[in-house]
């Protein structure tokens, strides 16, 4: 005898009684739609073509509750976002209501967001925030409660980017009627069916595919490539561990292929290999049904048994367990109800999501916030140039040099070392073109920063933080290198060099050698008043030799020269010519403790007009 279903549907204090059809497709990781088909009259005036009174319920509520005495209720909450009047043969037809499950509040449209250091739990909540909490009930329990380093919502709703962190994280999605689940749930509710009553066809199935594979991903901490296949699994029912048995010979090559997201570790890599295995494997051994019981819903287990002929009388034989992962309701107008469902096995820990899609990112445009990166490996941290909810601060990232690398002498900052300083402009690009790994390739100049390369584009230029400044003159072939206190070196483009320093000038080395091809010009001379005493220092720990090859050595002074020697005699020589002292002003003067003067040839004393020597004793002797 057949059960009899028991209907209510309201679209906000609308009750429908009477109705044509009803129609309820769930899914995991997906909207769920429905459509509501009753006669015209119902809620219209008779004789009037018009969605006058139906219109009012777009936007609105409805709630749809089935079930039979015995089994309880099923229920589902859904939103109106589509009305229509459906009309035919000169009838006046009916009213067509059709919707989504409240999902459809967070797919509102591309947005973007960027998550730094926060749980799979925090970054739902932070991207739901503003969906009303009465209408959209969330239960969030995932797996993975670690804080995950960085992620980037691009271009993406927010169903979009949560459906997507699913399909990466191997996290369970789906709307049960009720709320919105994100994690398996800590108990799921089951229902019994049994074929040849409740359950009316049934569809068994295994199946193949590749498992073997190997997955890598580039660990820049460490400059490792790290790698991890999955371990063996036997399967928890013997038709599995045979599914498994025959892909696994079959497709014996192991592919190999880059993890599309972030992972710091060994351990991690290898956490996210093991649960794409299980996922892959979850779609080995598959069910397909068709039966009339009502509690048959998204998210439940079947405990599915056959009615077999025993020895005296039918008996039930267990089937297996399966959890629902999508299935499509009818109801008609008489109270007829039947279901189509597909399901995994009930063990399913994780579940493939087919129909994620992969943001394909363009280059941003992002601000420095840091680049005192705490390990020294000359990263920037970033905040990008969006207008969003959720706009953290990017992670360390590593910035694109011309040269990088090291050497056998040089162990680090070998290359072209120059950071972003913060406040800096700078462009995002993404490896393999993958939104989980952002790096910086480049600075740019705003209006507000550039000036560009002065008229013709003649000067190139490289200017540090302080004012560290090399310039490049394409006009004259100069190069002028100088530093913030004034010091100055320019290479004149004409084979001319100038250094100057505002202070002091050092020249420090083991051997200093200059050279001229014409003159060699040394001047102390101060530019101003208060500039210095213009002197002239030349000190050697053990000698000074001044040697003049071609001709002579002048020395000059206004005032007074002075020749000391502390410890030496001082000797005046002239090998080929002679020695002359003059003093045509004044007198020549000559001290000393004893003097002796002497010639190998001849010897001129000439006074003048007068010759003094005088002594205590004076002796002229004629040898």
């Amino acid at each position: 005898m057949e059960k009899k279903l028991k209907v209510d549907i309201n679209i906000e204090g609308t009750q429908i009684t009477h109705f044509s059809t009803f129609n309820l497709d769930q899914r995991f990781n997906e909207h769920h739609t429905f459509q509501l088909r009753f006669n015209h009259d119902m809620v219209e005036e008779y004789n009037a073509v018009t969605l006058e009174n139906s219109k009012d319920f777009i936007g609105k509520n409805i709630t749809v509750q089935f079930g039979t005495a015995d089994s309880g209720e099923n229920k589902f909450s859904g939103i109106v976002t589509k009305v229509e009047l459906s009309q035919s043969h000169g009838f006046h037809g009916d009213i067509l209501v059709s919707g989504f499950s409240p999902t459809i509040l967070i797919d509102r449209g591309p947005d973007l967001g960027s998550y730094l250091n926060k749980s799979l739990s925090s970054i739902i909540q932070l991207a739901t925030q503003d969906a009303p909490a009465n209408d959209l009930n969330l239960n969030i329990k995932p797996t993975n409660t670690s804080p995950i380093d960085y992620i980037i919502q691009y271009r993406e709703s927010d169903f979009e980017f949560i459906n997507r962190l699913s399909a990466e994280y191997y996290e369970w999605f789906y709307y049960d009627g009720a709320k919105l689940n994100f994690g398996k749930p800590d108990k799921l509710e089951e229902v019994a069916l049994i074929y040849g009553r409740d359950l009316h066809s049934l569809q068994y199935a295994m199946q193949i595919a590749p498992l073997k594979h190997n997955k890598f991903a580039y660990n820049p901490r460490q400059d490792e490539l790290l790698s991890s296949e999955p371990q063996g699994s036997s399967g928890s029912t013997p038709d599995l561990s045979h599914a498994i048995s025959a892909s696994n010979k079959v497709f014996s090559k192991v592919y190999n292929e880059p993890l599309a997201v972030r992972v710091n570790n060994k351990k991690e890599i290898d956490d996210f290999v093991n649960n794409q295995q299980k996922a892959l494997i979850s779609e080995l051994v598959t069910i397909v049904g068709n039966g009339d019981n009502p509690m048959v819903g998204l998210g439940k287990i079947l405990n599915v048994s056959m009615s077999v002929r025993g020895t005296g009388a039918f008996e039930l034989q267990d089937f297996g367990k399966f959890l629902v992962t999508a299935v499509y309701h009818q109801i008609d107008g008489v109270g007829h109800y039947q279901n189509t469902f597909e399901g995994v096995t009930a063990d399913t820990e994780r579940i493939l999501v087919a129909e994620a899609e992969k943001p394909n990112p363009d280059m941003q445009l992002a601000d420095v916030t840091d680049n005192a990166d705490p390990d020294g490996h000359g990263r920037v941290k970033v905040k990008f140039k969006w207008q969003c909810t959720a706009n953290d601060v990017t992670e360390w990232l590593r910035v694109v040099s011309p040269d990088a690398g090291s050497s056998d002498k040089v162990s680090k900052n070998r290359g072209f070392v120059f950071i972003p300083e913060v406040g800096d402009q700078v462009l995002v690009a993404f490896e393999e073109g993958n939104i989980a790994r952002p790096v910086i390739i480049g600075s740019m100049f705003s209006g507000k920063t550039g000036t560009g390369g002065s008229q013709t584009n003649k000067t190139k230029a490289l200017t540090t933080r302080s004012g560290n400044t090399v310039i490049l003159d394409d006009s004259n072939g100069s190069i002028n290198v100088k530093d913030p206190s004034g010091n100055v070196v320019t290479l004149n483009g004409d084979g001319t060099v100038t250094i100057y320093a505002p202070n002091t000038l050092t020249l420090v080395s083991k051997d200093i050698n200059i050279n001229a091809g014409n003159s060699i010009n040394i001047t102390s001379s101060p530019a101003k008043e208060g500039g210095g005493d213009g002197v002239i220092n030349v000190t050697a720990k053990k000698s000074i030799a001044v040697a003049a090859q071609d001709e002579g050595i002048t020395t000059n002074a206004k005032k007074d020269i002075a020749f000391t020697s502390e410890t030496e005699s001082i000797k005046l020589s002239a090998s080929a010519k002679d020695i002359t002292f003059d003093a045509a002003a004044g007198k020549l003067s000559s001290s000393s403790k004893s003097a002796e003067i002497s010639s190998t040839d001849k010897m001129h004393l000439n006074g003048g007009s007068l010759a003094h020597i005088i002594a205590g004793d004076v002796e002229i002797n004629q040898s």
